[in-house]
């Protein structure tokens, strides 16, 4: 009331009795709680669709994770990976889809 904050070991006295929930008020807040994981997990899965260098590669084993230069590659399977799926590579300079043609994947 006069703007000071005070701390204390124990609660607060209550002049009511506290209601415990019923199982079925237990059982609805898991439920909503569950459904703002779904959501958080489905706005997450959509982030990543939007920004690749976020999402995990497939079955190659590559994944985005900033490297734009062919000198950062290890192979041409890699620089032609990040090339078709990672945004803001720099290893086609031709621009013929051929990414490290000096470095990696030579004709």
């Amino acid at each position: 009331m006069n703007g000071t904050t005070t701390y204390q070991q124990s609660p607060c006295p209550a002049n009511q009795a506290r209601k415990e929930p019923t199982l079925q008020e237990l059982n609805d807040a898991e439920k909503k709680r569950k459904a703002s994981a779904a959501i958080s997990s489905a706005s997450a899965a959509s982030a990543n669709a939007v920004a690749p260098s976020l999402a995990p590669a497939r079955a190659t084993g590559f994944h985005c994770d900033g490297r734009q230069h062919c000198s950062q590659m290890t192979s041409c399977a890699e620089a032609k990976q990040f090339l078709a799926n990672c945004p803001g590579v720099k290893m086609d300079g031709d621009r013929n889809g051929i990414p490290c043609e000096k470095q990696w994947c030579s004709r």
